[in-house]
């Protein structure tokens, strides 16, 4: 996955959202946002019996679509691309990518008139493909994950935030640092 394809896909869906609420606008309860993310994955994966280290990181983005019911709990919908991964292990070409939509729980505590910090707790559905050399598998499944993260509000409908989560895809540990941009309408 090239690093441009997040900004091509967020910066369209935030423009129309400008255009849409004016800065004096005061802020209501929904807020779309789009982020991207570094995924990085460090852990062992069993290959035809023999455990191969997989260690490395990729580009993806996040999509998020929520709705705070008041100042210190949301729910959102979102849709994570976790990037595109490939290394050599044994003298093989490995390759991994997975993308995943995502309903979670958010507690968030104010700090101040411009911080907040936040927790998340969500169930993720994901699918992706692992391959090695030119042999391709699909996989998928459910499961949960939890992160945290900063909020800093630039005015009353925007705001710019730093989110960490873990994900547990099948028995891979998954952590996903992000950067991201949320406006409120």
């Amino acid at each position: 996955m090239k690093i441009d394809k997040p900004f091509r896909v967020a910066f369209p869906l935030l423009l129309v959202a400008s255009l849409v609420c004016s800065p004096d606008t005061q802020a209501g309860n929904f807020y779309i946002g789009a982020d991207v993310n570094r995924s990085h994955v460090d852990d062992t994966a069993d290959i035809d019996g023999t455990d191969v280290l997989l260690d490395g990181d990729a580009t993806g983005m996040r999509l998020t679509f929520g709705y705070a019911f008041n100042d210190f709990f949301a729910a959102e919908l979102t849709h994570t691309d976790f990037g595109d991964l490939e290394q050599s292990a044994l003298g093989l070409a490995l390759s991994a990518e997975a993308d995943g939509q995502e309903l979670a729980i958010v507690g968030r505590m104010p700090l101040g008139e411009r911080f907040a910090i936040f927790g998340r707790l969500g169930y993720l559905s994901w699918d992706g493909d692992v391959g090695i050399d030119a042999v391709t598998a699909g996989i998928s499944g459910n499961d949960l994950s939890i992160g945290a993260g900063l909020e800093f509000a630039l005015g009353e409908n925007l705001s710019l935030s730093m989110n960490g989560t873990r994900y547990r895809l099948d028995d891979l540990d998954l952590a996903v640092l992000g950067f991201g941009i949320r406006f409120r309408f």
